[in-house]
């Protein structure tokens, strides 16, 4: 099951990938597979309160949108400094990383805690402030009010799934957007204090997905009838406050189409038609970057000696 985060991930470390995709099961009676997907489940602080705020904007935002319902940049903020605080207090009683904490629905595993028992306040201070900015950015971007408030439906977080050169590929856009009288739009939402980086490769994904996969059960009209490049894709820097759009064109689809063949070859050959038991650590190169080990949540099974 290939993906745009996947192939990122290989291309920064192999190994990591191999331990995420490979080693990591939740039901393999092998001690050493429960205990590294355990390990799979930690963040940084930086990417859980990322995490927050798309879930916020998924499950209380977009839901009250859809509903024709009043929401509050009030409400919004509140929500998220509950589970903020709620999840932070789970993690910090849970450092051990059991399979029965994994079950919770307030399950978060820092990495910091898990490393280093132990997280900076004011790391804490600066995550929640941004948790605030970008819900506070959010709500005054008429833009992005604009373009979702026409829509006869709005799909947040659906799993989408095609086949491509032999592969599954998954993508999962942040919220899809359906229209009576036009194409639909993808939405991505960005939580970075650097919001520089152009993500249409991510976005072209997401397109492709949307036109070629088997639609959902309550998709409002028939993909099969639209290009990729007829989808509308925004792209949302909620710290820096940005909105990019994007209409990609057959050629830069094409790209996105290479990118994810050349990205299934390089796995492919790494793995070369082996599996568990017959591949070993050994076989995936490890970061280029050293800075990247310091916060991996495998760090702890790639140092320890054998």
């Amino acid at each position: 099951m290939w993906s745009v985060s996947e192939s990122r991930m290989f291309r920064r470390c192999p190994r990591q990938w191999y331990y995420k995709n490979i080693v990591a099961s939740a039901i393999a009676k092998d001690e050493r597979r429960r205990r590294v997907f355990r390990l799979s489940k930690l963040q940084s602080v930086q990417a859980w309160r990322g995490q927050i705020v798309d879930e916020v904007i998924s499950a209380l935002v977009i839901d009250r949108l859809q509903s024709k319902r009043e929401i509050t940049l009030s409400e919004a903020k509140h929500s998220a400094h509950r589970k903020f605080e709620r999840e932070l207090a789970f993690a910090r009683s849970h450092r051990d990383l059991t399979a029965e904490s994994i079950s919770s629905p307030d399950f978060v595993a820092l990495h910091a805690l898990y490393y280093h028992g132990s997280i900076d306040q004011a790391e804490l201070d600066a995550a929640l402030q941004d948790v605030d900015q970008a819900l506070s950015n959010l709500f005054k971007m008429d833009e992005i009010k604009n373009a979702i408030k026409p829509a006869v439906a709005l799909m947040p977080q659906r799993t989408l799934v095609f086949q491509y050169c032999g592969n599954s590929i998954r993508a999962v856009p942040d919220l899809i957007a359906f229209y009576k009288d036009r194409e639909p739009l993808i939405v991505d939402w960005k939580v970075h204090s650097f919001g520089v980086q152009e993500a249409w490769i991510q976005l072209a994904v997401y397109a492709m997905a949307l036109t070629r996969c088997k639609p959902h059960k309550d998709f409002p009209l028939n993909l099969r009838t639209i290009s990729a490049t007829d989808v509308e894709l925004i792209e949302v820097q909620l710290l820096t406050n940005q909105v990019r759009r994007y209409h990609l064109d057959k050629d830069e689809i094409e790209r996105a189409e290479s990118y994810i063949a050349e990205s299934i070859t390089e796995i492919d050959l790494a793995i070369d038609n082996r599996g568990y038991l017959e591949l070993a650590d050994e076989d995936f190169d490890v970061a280029a970057f050293a800075g990247s080990c310091k916060s991996c949540a495998f760090r702890e099974e790639c140092w320890s000696p054998r």
